[in-house]
């Protein structure tokens, strides 16, 4: 059954992916992953295609746009299940609290370039996940390791390094707060 676009973007069908440690690496719906997390504070970084305006009420996408969209969310599919089922094989719920324990450790001692995994699991596994799917531009495994959450919120234009850089055309729109305390 198709979805309509207002169906898909209905916080009750959209889907978190995330690294965990306790079921590993899932997807959830966006709704029960906010309502059941204890954090004071949750942020969503929405992302615009090119070409797009989300605060135009006149705009009509292209069909270039229509087409992107619609091949970025087969990509992300496709690594939503892969991974989803490379978690289960691998266990990697074991090695969640571990990868990201070593790898503040590693940046709080600055041998972070030096640590063969992650220094944020969670921050590696959103860039291998924008890689993947054409959005980030792409760069050395070593660099992708080396992805910290905070990367994320800072402005390409401004700054050379500690930066997710994104392709021609596409961006990061302002942080969405659910939840301040």
């Amino acid at each position: 059954m198709q979805r309509t676009k207002k169906e898909e973007l209905d916080p009750s069908n959209m889907l978190l992916l995330e690294a965990t440690a306790g079921g590993g690496i899932v997807a959830r719906p966006l709704l029960t992953r906010l309502e059941m997390s204890n954090s004071r504070s949750a942020v969503l970084l929405p992302l615009a295609l090119p070409g797009e305006r989300r605060n135009d009420q006149f705009f009509e996408p292209t069909p270039t746009t229509i087409a992107t969209e619609v091949f970025v969310r087969k990509q992300l599919e496709e690594f939503r299940d892969k991974w989803v089922e490379i978690s289960k094989e691998k266990n990697y719920r074991r090695a969640h609290s571990t990868l990201g324990l070593a790898g503040a450790l590693a940046y709080g001692f600055g041998l972070h370039t030096h640590n063969p995994g992650p220094t944020s699991p969670s921050a590696w596994f959103v860039t291998m996940a924008l890689q993947d799917a054409k959005i980030a531009q792409s760069v050395s495994a070593r660099q992708t390791k080396e992805v910290k959450v905070e990367d994320f919120l800072r402005d390409y234009r401004f700054q050379d390094h500690d930066v997710i850089r994104l392709r021609p055309g596409w961006r990061f729109l302002a942080p969405v707060s659910f939840r301040e305390t």
